[in-house]
């Protein structure tokens, strides 16, 4: 069984590969711009700076714990090797600093025996050492096989403190895989306006000359959408906070902005929902399809967002379960057009994100989806209340999603 520090270990390992894979979606968010730009935005440069001191700390953690893993592990095999020697030689004895019996060898404990014994060859040896190295003989083993008294683990139960083990084993998750893919922008008021297109000049084949051809004008509206504030609050006395281990206020920080992040999660999993569902493939996947239907409801899907808004589609969004099920898919198909892998089907990005509805599949160009979000969210508050001896304590943030362009996602599962 791993010990508490290689459990722990594990887990560091496995936050580092987890953040470090959430780092590398906005590096390629930037990358993968249509308008060849590849600068960063503020709310991404902001990410990237969280998730790199992240990684700094883990790294550092992961160092100096794997230090003492194996500084642990080298200690059990020496302690190993030290213990099998004794073994080894369990009749080492003699007489102890108190004057009793404890053979150091094994020929020390053989001639005592030879010297107590009946045999022609003891009464030789005793009739050469005399009576009193016999009786002395005797008074050894006697004393060697006494009967030693038992101390039991119930006996010294003062010296058994109960173990703690300081560690928070249940998940503490943070992570907003679909948030982080869309495109970010920071929310400073309650409200948030941006434009869309909704009819753009086209260009046609002139019939003849001095005729018109192309002639449509130009239908710019400006959208606004009201940002959703979102609110924790409690209360922790100044002993649950102090004498705690973990320390209770962090944690409690934490599992609250656990619960933020999949609040805003599973808003911005619906908003894209909601906008996929009215952009169903003409045949919809069922719950257990096959590798060759799941790749024909994705290819579809592809189509269906370009025939609709003229993206192309870069990202395929998966409920857990969705995820789950595509594991199990193996192609038998002698040649492939796309890469099939757990991060991505052919050129798209895979995104499972526990924000969506069970047994969804969505396809779509993740450039459609917009966050807005205040700056830090959520942000940490805390009030001393000395008279009471407490922390009143809270996180806010508001939050809002919305799709900017209607046609940009496409439902690939059977909508219910």
């Amino acid at each position: 069984m791993d010990s508490v520090q290689e459990v722990r270990l594990a887990r560091l390992v496995d936050e580092r590969r987890s953040t470090t894979i959430l780092h590398d979606n906005v590096l390629g968010a930037a990358e993968s711009r249509e308008d060849g730009s590849r600068e960063l935005s503020e709310s991404q440069q902001e990410q990237i700076t969280g998730y790199r001191t992240r990684m700094q700390e883990l790294d550092r953690e992961i160092e100096a714990l794997t230090d003492t893993v194996e500084s642990s592990r080298r200690a059990d095999t020496e302690a190993r090797r030290i213990r099998a020697l004794l073994a080894a030689d369990s009749a080492i004895v003699g007489t102890d600093e108190d004057g009793n019996v404890a053979y150091r060898t094994f020929s020390e404990y053989a001639r005592d025996e030879i010297l107590a014994g009946t045999s022609g060859l003891a009464k030789r040896i005793a009739g050469l050492l005399g009576a009193q190295a016999v009786e002395a003989a005797r008074e050894r083993l006697l004393l060697a096989r006494r009967t030693p008294a038992n101390t039991l683990s119930s006996d010294v139960a003062g010296l058994q403190p109960p173990q703690h083990l300081a560690q928070i084993f249940q998940v503490i998750d943070t992570s907003r895989p679909l948030v982080a893919s869309a495109m970010r922008d920071t929310l400073e008021r309650g409200q948030l306006t941006y434009p869309r297109v909704d009819a753009t000049p086209v260009v046609a084949v002139q019939g003849s000359e001095k005729t018109e051809a192309g002639n449509t004008g130009m239908d710019i509206s400006m959208q606004t959408a009201t940002a959703s504030t979102y609110l924790g609050g409690g209360d922790l006395s100044w002993q649950a906070v102090n004498w705690s281990t973990p320390n209770a206020l962090d944690l409690w920080f934490r599992f609250a902005a656990a619960d933020y992040a999949l609040k805003t999660e599973q808003d911005a999993a619906q908003v894209m929902q909601h906008s996929a569902f009215s952009n169903n493939i003409s045949s919809p996947i069922g719950s257990s399809p096959t590798f060759a239907q799941l790749m024909a409801g994705i290819g579809a899907g592809y189509a269906e967002v370009y025939a609709n808004s003229g993206r192309l589609a870069d990202t395929i969004y998966a409920a857990p379960d969705r995820f789950g099920y595509i594991l199990g898919i193996t192609s038998d198909a002698f040649a492939q057009f796309v890469s099939v892998g757990t991060d991505d089907i052919g050129p798209l990005r895979l995104v499972v994100s526990r924000g969506m509805d069970s047994g969804v599949i969505v396809v779509g160009d993740s450039d459609g989806l917009l966050v807005a979000e205040t700056a830090g969210a959520p942000v940490e508050l805390s009030v001393v209340e000395p008279a009471i001896g407490g922390y009143e304590v809270g996180i806010i943030g508001a939050f809002e999603a919305v799709v900017v362009d209607d046609g940009a996602f496409a439902m690939v599962t059977t909508a219910s």
